[in-house]
């Protein structure tokens, strides 16, 4: 009751902050955001889109780029205005796309310029059972275009060994230099898969186990080594992100539980600080107006804050969140949320000061994904010493 209450109060401040400025209104118990950028469509009928991940361009921010995957066939890449630049293998099935920055590969863009590391895009290709490996070129024109990491599709799609694959989402170990591809299938199975650059990249799968029932969306956070997936029907479940973590769990939150998260659990996305707080975000899929997305606090136990919900996003399915300022369309950051109606569908992009306004959520815009596992990037911001989350057994709320 106590939890209602604070947050029904939360819902009026909500509505008096943005009574003049009219970025948010309150539907029922919780605040809706207006978004200010529509992507694209997906190629495919229907709804198609699905997952997104946010490039941030290495020297210019306003240059970064939104990768999506179209399930049906290919991968996109729309600018921040919205605006489609790439379609890129239209005859493979993909799933969910993840990005990490700096990872070690030596090797020439299609442009001319070498390069010794790149920003590596991961997703689950469910045609070749894998896992397809990108690097983003932030020389092509226009910038952030998505070549084969290895070459060739063929090369650049890693095996899982397991048909039929669903979800899937990146790390970077802090304490080993690694980066892992986290792929999930719909019965559970949840398969850790270690990368390693060089002259290619190649990949080995280092932990495998059973979440129970059908999964999909995740995300692991760099910084707490932990990882976090969604199990459609149950909840949010909390598991050790390095390969010798196991499967000792915590559950974050549960389907029904008084926070208000429904099925189908479906998108998880992070919103980091440099003093190592931040946000859980997650999408309780719904149709309509009970689409909502609920966050909870990245450290201890996950609390929950509050929920909000995108203006006119239906079905939303993936998602992604970051910090930094991406030009003056989006100052303090950006929230990308797919969006299945109309069809095609797309996605939505939200400046994320309206989702902190509304919900009271502290903002940073000093911490830098494209620096974070070297510790300072030009001189800037130190990243974070920060342990990892604790993953062992806890009762849900």
């Amino acid at each position: 009751m106590t939890q209602k209450l604070t947050w029904f109060a939360m819902a009026l401040a909500a509505t008096a902050a943005f009574a003049c400025t009219r970025t948010a209104e309150v539907t029922g118990n919780y605040p809706v955001v207006q978004s200010t950028v529509t992507t694209g469509p997906c190629h495919s009928a229907g709804d198609a889109c699905d997952d997104s991940a946010i490039w941030i361009h290495p020297s210019d921010p306003a240059q970064s780029v939104i990768i999506g995957d179209d399930k049906s066939g290919g991968m996109v890449v729309w600018n921040l205005a919205g605006q489609e630049i790439q379609f890129i293998d239209g005859e493979k099935y993909m799933n969910n796309v993840d990005v990490r920055y700096n990872f070690p590969l030596t090797g020439t863009f299609s442009t001319g310029q070498a390069h010794t590391h790149v920003g590596l895009v991961g997703v689950t290709n469910e045609t070749d059972a894998g896992v397809t490996l990108y690097k983003v070129n932030p020389y092509s024109t226009p910038a952030g275009k998505l070549e084969h990491a290895n070459g060739t599709l063929a090369s650049s799609t890693l095996p899982l060994g397991k048909e039929l694959v669903y979800g899937g989402c990146m790390y970077y170990s802090q304490p080993t230099g690694t980066y892992s591809f986290f792929a999930n299938w719909k019965d559970g199975t949840l398969k850790q898969m270690e990368l390693t650059g060089g002259s290619s990249v190649s990949g080995k799968v280092v932990r495998t186990f059973d979440v129970g029932g059908q999964v999909e969306g995740c995300v692991a956070d760099d910084v707490h080594q932990a990882f976090y997936i969604g199990e459609e029907d149950v909840g949010i479940w909390r598991y050790g992100a390095e390969p010798t973590a196991g499967d000792s769990r915590t559950q974050v939150d549960r389907v029904g539980s008084a926070t208000g998260l429904k099925a189908d659990v479906e998108g998880l996305t992070l919103y980091y600080r440099s003093d190592g707080g931040g946000y859980l975000i997650a999408s309780a899929q719904s149709t309509g107006l009970d689409v909502r997305n609920l966050v909870y606090e990245r450290t201890g136990t996950n609390a929950w804050v509050g929920t909000f919900r995108v203006q006119d996003a239906d079905e939303t399915d993936g998602m992604d969140v970051t910090n930094l300022a991406l030009g003056p369309g989006f100052p303090h950051g950006v929230f990308v949320a797919h969006d299945a109606s109309p069809t095609p569908s797309r996605h939505l992009l939200t400046p994320f000061d309206r989702i902190a306004k509304a919900l009271n959520l502290t903002m940073d815009s000093t911490w830098d994904p494209r620096c974070s596992p070297y510790g300072t990037c030009g001189g800037g911001t130190p990243k974070p010493t920060v342990g990892p989350t604790s993953a062992g057994e806890s009762p849900a709320r």
